[in-house]
């Protein structure tokens, strides 16, 4: 029956009480942190001491757990035909459930290094988690349990182990801050390289600029003097042109030079412009 109300009991029958909201399973080294509750003296949670497993490599540790079931209503009479009642004092199946809770955490265990239960621990809880579901999930059995979720809490290793980790992660720091020093020395070196090809480009750009113009200075100057000697060329042609028809032209044009010469002559002056 898992509606409330008000039920007849006939002359030798009893009824069987189990819980129907979510229960919590400790399996715990001390209760520091665990409330009192005192709703429900007849199906209080199981607290039961931490249990001992080993990890994949062999390395034994105490781990502390817990996490939430409820029953399904469907489940209960296989329950109650295999392990009994629901109450405190005839409740088997509590012990039960802590057995088939133990063996699920071991078996979890088994399947991770030691150095992963300080590194991976979400991995493992979710691992945990799958490991419970299926061994309170048993059809053979009768047995169907919710099995709401897992924490891991606790995980004591050797303390020879613990020193290793702790050495361990001081070396992985060492190194973090290596690799962060190698990185800042990166950085530095590319923006130092970054700088010199810059200033090649700019000594690159600056040499091409100075021969441009000194290439464009050259053909001005070329093309000046082509241009000059082209008229100095037509000039004297044209003068030779003038004595062509002379029997002697060179001779007939150095006389007439030398009486202009002459004539434009400053008599203040000693020499005389040609």
């Amino acid at each position: 029956m898992t509606d409330p109300g008000m039920y007849f009991v006939g002359f030798g029958n009893m009824l069987v009480e189990y819980p129907s909201y979510f229960q919590t399973m400790y399996l715990v080294r001390d209760r520091t942190g665990i409330a009192e509750e005192e709703e429900d003296r007849d199906h209080p949670p199981i607290i039961r001491g931490a249990l001992r497993a080993r990890s994949a490599d062999g390395l034994e540790m105490i781990v502390s757990v817990s996490f939430q079931w409820q029953l399904n209503p469907r489940s209960l009479k296989p329950l109650y035909a295999i392990l009994g009642g629901g109450t405190i004092e005839e409740s088997l199946y509590r012990d039960e459930f802590v057995r088939f809770a133990r063996a699920a955490i071991v078996k979890s265990c088994a399947n991770f290094q030691a150095p992963s239960f300080f590194t991976n621990r979400t991995l493992i809880t979710m691992d945990m988690f799958e490991k419970v579901v299926a061994a309170f999930q048993r059809p053979d059995l009768g047995m169907d349990l919710i099995i709401q979720g897992l924490q891991l809490r606790e995980v004591d290793l050797p303390d020879a182990f613990d020193q290793e980790i702790v050495r361990t992660q001081e070396q992985m720091q060492e190194i973090e801050v290596a690799y962060a020093e190698r990185e800042e020395q990166r950085v530095a070196m590319t923006k130092d390289l970054r700088l010199a090809e810059l200033k090649v480009a700019e000594v690159k750009q600056d040499s091409f600029g100075k021969a441009e113009k000194t290439r464009l200075e050259n053909v001005a100057v070329v093309k000046q003097i082509l241009v000059f000697q082209q008229r100095q060329a037509q000039a004297n042609a044209e003068i030779l042109s003038k004595f062509i028809g002379d029997s002697d032209p060179f001779g007939r044009l150095f006389e007439i030079m030398e009486i202009r010469a002459l004539n434009a002559h400053n008599d203040t002056r000693l020499l005389i412009n040609l």
